[in-house]
């Protein structure tokens, strides 16, 4: 009996660290990043772009102390092919549902580290390449390793983003559509509003 009282006290205790209702529990970042690496799939050859800038904003809700769910929406800036023989520049918008799972310690009080993962839909967009005639979008998704402080937020992310397009061939012969990727290794900086 004093077995099974002091494991339900245990359980208690264990619940109550794990559901407790933090101070913050709901979040609003708004952040920038950078793709040092990123590559895409052009014509059926993988090609690398230039360093790319990013902007976007995410909103958390936590249920519990660890488990947080949210949206989200980032804007990759139009960037260049690094292959010079490539004329034009495309971008990305993810749009994500996402999920954040953080360290529970208490003594932290908003300092954290955590992990993410997103799934949506990223559109595609291309400026001055005149051999696309269309384009659509795909699923994204994405996997991020970060830290907050106070309310500074950083994270690396890696992401892919899926998409198609088709390609006009020339007089005569018939346009060639392509299934391809992008994917990038981001760094975010953000602020956080609670």
């Amino acid at each position: 009996m004093k077995k099974l009282l002091l494991a339900l006290c245990f359980m208690c205790l264990l619940s109550a660290a794990a559901f407790a209702k933090p101070k913050d529990d709901q979040e609003f970042i708004v952040k920038a990043g950078i793709q040092p690496q990123s590559s895409v799939g052009f014509g059926g050859e993988s090609q690398d772009l230039n360093i790319g800038l990013s902007a976007g904003f995410e909103y958390f809700k936590y249920f519990g102390n660890i488990a947080a769910f949210g949206v989200g929406a980032v804007y990759d800036l139009p960037r260049k092919f690094k292959d010079d023989d490539i004329d034009g520049s495309i971008s990305f918008l993810p749009m994500y549902a996402g999920v954040k799972v953080r360290t529970p310690l208490e003594g932290l009080n908003n300092n954290y580290a955590f992990l993410s993962g997103r799934l949506g839909y990223g559109a595609f967009m291309y400026n001055d390449i005149d051999a696309i005639k269309s384009s659509s979008g795909g699923l994204y998704y994405a996997v991020g390793l970060g830290v907050s402080i106070s309310y500074l937020v950083l994270e690396a992310v890696y992401s892919v983003s899926n998409y198609s397009y088709t390609v006009i061939q020339g007089p005569g012969m018939s346009n060639k559509s392509y299934d391809d990727e992008y994917s990038a290794i981001s760094i975010y900086a953000g602020f956080k509003f609670e």
